[in-house]
């Protein structure tokens, strides 16, 4: 097989992009919709075009049924309509209908034959539709969110220690509908499918060896050229990079990038990159960061971090799991000046607009997939295994390069003790490793710390780069300290610790519960994180739910309204504290002291903010401080200290007459 040499100049760590060979449709915004709770519309041929849809209802995709209130909380088959004209496609072009994600179970028609179907709520996928389109179309997707014990999320399968109730539900709501973006993508025959960056930084170097995968679609192997350029806030850089290897169905190279601009929590660099393959171009954003584990630390960059963090789900009053810009910014505002910057965040893939957001902003993300308390039974299944990797798949393949996910999590609460448990976590661990081998493993155990749990290959977390525990109630430490003793050379991390709102709505024991805990977490220096659960309230049907249809658990309640025991979370989980040590001639001496403890990391371009005006601190290093003279005006003094990217994290108030 002829190679041919191949010009690259690059990048690494990217986002999803079509560029200027592929050409966008949105389909988003009206299109017509009607429940079908007798599933008689395959039947009766609802996907025809003469199918008299007209007189149906309007809906605005994305669109969740389940919060429209003509709808409201409908389980079952619902479905989907849309006219739209399109350019007839060219013999040398391709058409493809993208979604996001629909939820749950989806078959797609275009003017009256079957186009393809999907399973799976969270993640993209696309169905080819070259050979049905035509100037004038009709659309329609038939969407049923029902649940059973084969679906992920899903029921159990029968289970002895569960009581039959909770056997039939999971914890969160079955948002139906299509509640992400749809468009349709025309594309040169031969396409870039996908595109893999990986970086091996040489920090003291301060470099990066870059190897790109491009994954492309119909190109002979004579002409998979491939072209990068690579900016970084407009300014073009320069990378030489040698041909690894090349076929008709990727190409990979390697280069290294001279003076690299690290990403961090506080420093969230990222560069754009432009891939051209033959006649198609593929623009992405990346950012150039290095993970590792050493002993029971974790170090981003060379450097130990201990972060707070949150689980949010994805639930918000009239939205459901939609996720607008307008909820996704304040959420991920109050996150992000929370300090909450190491997070579990869901129990399944996010929407892609808030891992943009987390890698411009700085937050790292444990993504995870599905699994929610699967019994040995469903983990040995191989249908459930088999779809299971498929959502797996097609997470990882479109968050692949996002530099925010610092870890990928196979599971949550399964029954990780018994030989289908552990063989799971070695499985699919192995799986996840075979796409992507540059995020850490892991999964959230609630076995881990219990007292069966006596040698490593008692349980599933063998095979983790670092544990994963979700701890409730009294006896963390003991439980923290169980774990360690068990395994000694891994960090820990706490994916679930919390306490629900009490029915009075008093949150004096919530404050004290949040306090103690944190006073566990800093005596164990082998924890890395701790994640609320959780950031927000979320609607469920599963038994114990409040009666006004929501789990209280939140920091913050259904409409974002602040509860106070989020400032409890947000001045225990800064990574400083302020300390007012005296007032003498008009100046008060304020103290500024990174915490060495728990969370700690090393801070750089922090400002003390105060009477209108900042003071940038010197570089702080866990356990250092700083001492600054500040001039008082009035009876109090207020200062507050502020992350790079303008996110106030501690606010402290004094009294300037004492």
């Amino acid at each position: 097989m002829k190679k041919r040499n191949i010009l690259l100049l690059l990048l690494l760590w990217p986002l999803f992009s079509a560029g200027q060979g592929t050409v966008r449709l949105p389909l988003n915004g009206v299109w017509t919709f009607a429940l079908d709770p007798l599933n008689t519309g395959v039947p009766d041929k609802w996907y025809t075009p003469d199918f008299p849809s007209a007189g149906f209802d309007k809906v605005t995709v994305p669109h969740s049924f389940s919060v429209d209130k003509r709808y409201f909380f409908y389980t079952g088959t619902a479905w989907y309509f849309k006219k739209f004209n399109a350019p007839v496609v060219q013999k040398d072009n391709r058409t493809f209908l993208h979604f996001d994600a629909v939820f749950y179970k989806t078959s797609i028609w275009l003017n009256g034959q079957l186009a393809g179907e999907h399973e799976g709520g969270y993640t993209p996928f696309e169905i080819e539709v070259t050979h049905l389109l035509k100037e004038k179309n009709t659309l329609a997707v038939s969407v049923s969110n029902a649940w059973d014990t084969t679906t992920i999320p899903g029921a159990k399968a029968s289970d002895a220690s569960e009581s039959p109730a909770m056997a039939q539900l999971y914890p969160w709501m079955n948002y139906g509908g299509i509640t992400r973006p749809v468009q349709l993508l025309t594309r040169p025959a031969a396409f870039i499918q996908n595109v893999k960056v990986t970086a091996e930084p040489d920090l003291k170097k301060r470099n990066a060896r870059i190897a790109v995968t491009v994954f492309l679609e119909n190109f002979q192997a004579s002409d998979a050229a491939v072209k990068v350029s690579i900016s970084r806030q407009g300014q073009p850089g320069n990378i030489r990079f040698r041909q690894l290897s090349a076929n008709a169905g990727q190409v990979v190279l390697e280069g290294t990038m001279p003076d690299a601009r690290y990403w961090n929590q506080d420093a969230p660099n990222l560069y754009e990159a432009e891939i051209t393959a033959g006649n198609d171009t593929m623009r992405k954003t990346f950012g150039i960061r290095k993970l590792e584990i050493k002993g029971t630390q974790l170090l981003l960059n060379g450097e130990p971090v201990r972060m707070g963090g949150c689980n949010r789900p994805l639930d918000y009053p009239g939205y459901g799991s939609l996720d607008p810009e307008e909820v996704l910014e304040k959420d991920l505002t109050l996150i992000k000046s929370g300090s909450m910057e190491l997070s579990r965040i869901s129990h399944y893939p996010v929407s892609e607009s808030m891992l943009i957001w987390a890698d411009k902003h700085g937050l790292l993300i444990i993504a995870e997939a599905g699994n929610w308390q699967m019994t040995p039974r469903q983990m040995a299944d191989p249908l459930m295994r088999k779809k299971y990797r498929s959502q797996l798949t097609e997470m990882i393949k479109r968050d692949w390069n996002h530099p925010c996910i610092v870890a990928y999590s196979v599971g949550n609460e399964f029954q990780s003790q018994t030989p289908e448990g552990i063989a799971w976590v070695k499985d699919m661990g192995a799986f996840v490793k075979s796409l992507d081998a540059t995020r850490l493993i892991t999964f959230a155990s609630f076995n881990v710390w219990r007292d069966y749990v006596k040698h490593p290959e008692d349980e599933a977390s063998q095979y983790v780069d670092f544990i994963s525990t979700n701890i409730y109630g009294n006896g963390q430490l003991a439980h923290l300290q169980h774990i360690h003793e068990v395994y000694p050379n891994k960090p820990v991390y706490i994916s679930e610790f919390g306490m629900r709102l009490p029915a009075d709505g008093q949150e004096e024991e919530r404050i004290r519960y949040f306090r103690k805990a944190v006073e566990v977490f800093r005596q164990c220096d082998y924890l890395i994180g701790a994640s609320v659960w959780t950031f927000n309230d979320y609607m469920s049907r599963y038994p114990g739910t409040d009666a006004n249809g929501y789990r209280a658990w939140g920091l913050i309640a259904p409409d974002r309204s602040i509860r106070p025991v989020y400032a409890v979370w947000q001045e225990e989980f800064a990574p400083a504290v302020i300390e007012l040590l005296k007032i003498k001639d008009g100046n008060a001496i304020v103290k500024v002291a990174a915490r060495l403890d728990f969370p700690s990391y090393t801070l750089r371009r922090y400002r003390l903010s105060y009477g209108g005006q900042s003071t940038e601190l010197r570089t702080l290093k866990p356990g250092e401080s700083q001492e600054l003279t500040i001039p008082v005006t009035g009876n109090t003094l207020t200062v507050s200290l502020v992350k790079p990217g303008g996110f106030t994290v501690v606010t402290k108030t004094f009294d300037a007459l004492r």
